[in-house]
């Protein structure tokens, strides 16, 4: 009588230990992008600066947010600029939390 106890006590554990693991396993999804936004850009409008992403394959937009896809987007846009005779200006990306699983992403220009 004392085994059966044993053992069911054993595999309740071993039930509970593996749901508790597989709970930790779950991704949490990361927030979607609802818009991007461009700021103090001169010389360039941001249908030409999309239009760049666009033919780089960097779609943004209603995307999973994705911090190195991000930096990708901010490396084709001080690229672009420098091929339009800008090439002090810097771009800084910031990300601003929309409740209650979105974000926005701005990039700004500074020379």
């Amino acid at each position: 009588m004392r085994v059966g106890w044993f053992l069911s006590v054993v595999a309740g554990t071993g039930a509970l230990l593996n749901a508790q693991a597989e709970e930790r396993s779950v991704s949490v999804k990361p927030p979607v992008v609802r818009t991007v936004e461009f700021k103090n850009f001169r010389g360039v409008s941001a249908k030409e600066i999309v239009d760049r992403l666009n033919d780089r394959d960097i779609q943004l937009v209603e995307r999973p947010y994705n911090p190195r896809y991000v930096e990708t987007a901010q490396g084709i846009v001080e690229e672009f600029l420098k091929e339009k005779g800008q090439p002090e200006t810097h771009v800084k990306p910031t990300v601003t939390r929309i409740p209650p699983h979105s974000v926005r992403v701005t990039f700004t220009a500074a020379p």
